[in-house]
């Protein structure tokens, strides 16, 4: 496509220059108007291709990764911004001088060079997919069109506040655990490798008697003592093996998750978890003036569960074809009866994001408690587990010396 350089004028007299692509010069001068600009002077470039490939190189394919909390506090600011009347440039402007990150300063660098080339805010964010997510960009196209924009930033920045309060807890549902049991697992394993052999050669060479129950844990201690390199390398082995499957099979991936949402304890948790993703995330995107199944589309990607994302894609796909959302959703038993509900009463008073922001702030409620509940059962369990193993083990111990000692009083 033609490269034209411009010199154009907006509605404050303001002077405008930059690069744009069009057709025709008409054509730059009708999407100079889209922008609230008129067109004073365009030059077609000698070699578009070469300054476009070079554009790009400098700005469109930089592969910038950002933090969440970078992304919260530049949506914090735009969103004051704008609220207040500061024009979109001038806003990145301050945003890029407030900024910490060297990725993120150079990113909002190229979203300025973008915008003054004529590029709609939303096409200047698509061009950073890394640090801008397609989630991010609907929802700022969306107030974009709509002049919500200060709404959009705000809903973004609660919706990633959101998301790290909720990674923070499934980082406290899963941390503790895995580090208590490893400790545990450990202790067992040093125990039975190092402790008890030292007991079984006393206790054999007095030729003394021993009972099953010391048959026993000496028959797991010589086990252990001869595999426990095994079992300390087949836990991150399964842990590779696992994760390199899900990444090249989509059965695996979607075996792992269903079995998430089915363990005893933690099922629950990943099954809430998934739920409130899903209506957090579409109730943001229709209320953010999207439509209702490129909102069911977007947040698929979001909800981090495949058996969850197949049943909300037979939605978008039922809805398709006609059914209402709450029809579609009766159609799986995945989706909670409270989620059914609110979500005809949504359709009915035509509040549907309300209503599904509803059922996400229940879950959000309710999962901090689950997660204290499953903490305070776990500790004490494996509390026992240990003393029962303890016990076990003095057990074995002290009976063969018993008889030890008997028959030499006897």
């Amino acid at each position: 496509m033609p490269l034209y350089s411009y010199q154009a004028v907006d509605t404050k007299g303001r002077r405008l220059t930059g690069r744009m692509p069009a057709t025709s010069e008409a054509a730059l001068e009708q999407k100079l108007k889209q922008n609230e600009a008129w067109l004073v002077e365009a030059k077609l470039h000698k070699n578009p291709l070469r300054v476009e490939r070079a554009t790009r190189s400098r700005e469109a394919l930089r592969n910038y990764s950002v933090d969440r909390r970078e992304l919260i506090d530049l949506c914090t600011l735009m969103s004051f911004q704008v609220k207040v009347g500061v024009p979109l440039l001038q806003a990145l402007e301050v945003a890029h001088q407030d900024c910490e990150s060297p990725a993120l300063r150079q990113v909002l660098g190229g979203l300025q060079r973008q915008i003054e080339s004529g590029s709609l805010f939303y096409e200047a964010l698509e061009q950073y997919p890394r640090v801008f997510t397609p989630h991010f960009v609907s929802v700022i196209r969306a107030g974009e069109t709509s002049s919500k924009l200060p709404e959009a930033f705000a809903d973004l920045r609660d919706y990633l506040e959101w998301v790290d309060r909720i990674a923070a807890e499934v980082r406290q549902a899963s941390l503790y655990p895995a580090i208590i049991l490893s400790v545990v697992s450990a202790f067992v394993i040093g125990l039975f490798v190092f402790i008890i052999p030292r007991f079984e050669a006393l206790l054999k060479s007095t030729n003394a008697e021993l009972p099953l129950v010391t048959q026993i844990v000496f028959g797991i201690s010589d086990f252990l003592k001869e595999t426990w390199w095994i079992w300390i390398l087949i836990g991150p082995v399964l842990v590779a093996s696992l994760l390199v499957s899900r990444s090249y099979s989509k059965r695996v991936a979607l075996w792992y998750d269903m079995v998430k949402l089915k363990l005893p304890i933690f099922g629950e948790l990943n099954w809430m978890l998934a739920i409130t993703r899903f209506t957090h995330n579409l109730a943001m995107l229709y209320r953010a003036g999207i439509p209702i199944l490129q909102s069911l589309h977007l947040c698929q990607g979001l909800i981090g569960n495949l058996a969850v994302k197949k049943a909300v894609l037979d939605v978008e796909e039922a809805v398709k074809a006609g059914s209402t959302i709450s029809e579609a959703l009766r159609r799986y038993s995945i989706f909670p009866p409270l989620l059914l509900r609110m979500t005809v009463m949504g359709e009915t008073t035509g509040n549907l994001d309300h209503a599904l922001e509803n059922v996400s702030q229940y879950y959000g409620e309710i999962i901090p408690r689950r997660i204290k509940r499953v903490l305070t059962i776990l500790e004490p369990a494996l509390t026992i587990f240990m003393i029962a193993v303890v016990a076990l083990v003095a057990i074995s111990i002290y009976l063969p010396i018993l008889t030890l000692m008997g028959s030499i009083k006897g």
